[in-house]
């Protein structure tokens, strides 16, 4: 069976952390994998996060473990970064990381808002997500991108901004102008099961939109492996396939990382 040809949404998750902040030498990647296989998915990628206080050193101990481990499972190596900025800065440094970047299959860009955004009124920080996203669009750094837009309407939620989670409260302009980007620059974009399964009202709106653009897109369910043991917690990307395939999406739409 040839992987790429007959791979679909419901066989892919590309946002699995072993853990929240994973220590070297006790990286469960033996129970991702038996997780991810009763799930009966066919292609997984590690995206533990990526902090100026991390040390890098854990993502060449996760590429032996993967190169080591027997299973059929095809695992992506990546990471989940967030910018520091509305202007896209990271704690990688090409240069400085050049070593660990070249073990990684691509890096996934995870945009949180900041206190400095935060703190601003409703317009303002929704102005100010909107430049973090689009300059993380244009970093070569990264090739897929987590979660976009379901953090900001999250936390203006939570702060009491909007009565709902919904994308109807960021500007259409908005969220055109980031379909057109992360086509051009050929960005993968995850359509976050956490929130398909909320649901967030409007997120279709935005799919649709995506589609439309020709984006690439995938599925992630945001595992934490290590946390979501221990709480007994198993979480999927079923809510994620629905939603795509309610708007019209395929295999056809799916990414997969540059020259797989």
């Amino acid at each position: 069976m040839n992987l790429i040809e007959d791979l679909d949404f419901h066989q892919i998750d590309f946002h699995i952390h072993t853990a929240e902040s994973p220590s070297r030498g006790a990286i469960p990647l033996d129970e991702v994998i038996q997780a991810a296989s009763k799930r009966g998915l066919r292609c997984i990628a590690l995206t533990d996060h990526w902090k100026p206080e991390t040390d890098p050193s854990i993502f060449s101990e996760e590429r032996e473990l993967i190169e080591r481990a027997n299973t059929e499972l095809k695992i992506f190596l990546s990471a989940e970064v967030s910018p520091l900025n509305i202007q896209g800065d990271t704690a990688v440094d090409p240069k400085v990381h050049r070593d660990i970047l070249e073990k990684m299959d691509y890096l996934s860009a995870g945009p949180h808002q900041h206190e400095e955004t935060l703190s601003k009124g409703k317009a303002e920080i929704i102005a100010r997500s909107h430049t973090m996203l689009m300059n993380i669009l244009k970093d070569d750094l990264f090739g897929y991108v987590l979660h976009p837009w379901v953090t900001v309407i999250a936390d203006l939620f939570s702060r009491g901004h909007i009565q709902l989670p919904s994308f109807e409260e960021i500007p259409e302009k908005y969220l055109d102008e980031f379909a057109e980007a992360a086509a051009f620059y050929k960005k993968g974009i995850e359509i976050y099961s956490p929130a398909a399964e909320v649901p967030v009202e409007g997120y279709d709106w935005f799919v649709k939109k995506l589609l439309k653009a020709g984006v690439k897109i995938g599925v992630g369910s945001d595992t934490h492996q290590k946390e979501d043991d221990e709480k007994g917690v198993s979480k999927t990307t079923q809510a994620a396939v629905r939603l795509i395939r309610s708007c019209g999406g395929n295999r056809s739409s799916l990414w997969l990382p540059e020259n797989f």
